[in-house]
This record gives structure tokens, sequence and C-alpha cells, in this order.
């Protein structure tokens, strides 16, 4: 099984901005959604 240390639900702008701000600190980081990511 994988580990993360970080897991988003939705990858809208939010989300990603969430994602992108733990993986700079290092660290990894898993996101969840139905459709593609990056929102309307």
């Amino acid at each position: 099984m994988k580990k993360y240390d970080f897991f988003v639900i939705g990858g809208g702008t939010a989300g990603m901005a969430a994602a992108a701000f733990a993986a700079k600190k290092g660290l990894k980081v898993a996101i969840a959604d139905h459709s593609s990511l990056g929102g309307t």
C-alpha cells in the first residue's frame, strides 16, 4: 500500500493550491477527484 503525508479531496483551484503548497514543503501528496483536475 502506498503511503502519503497529505491527501487532498477535490482537484479544483483550492485543492490544487493546497497540494502544491504541501508538496513544496516536502510532503508526499495524493489528490482524489471524480473528474479531471483543475476545477472550472
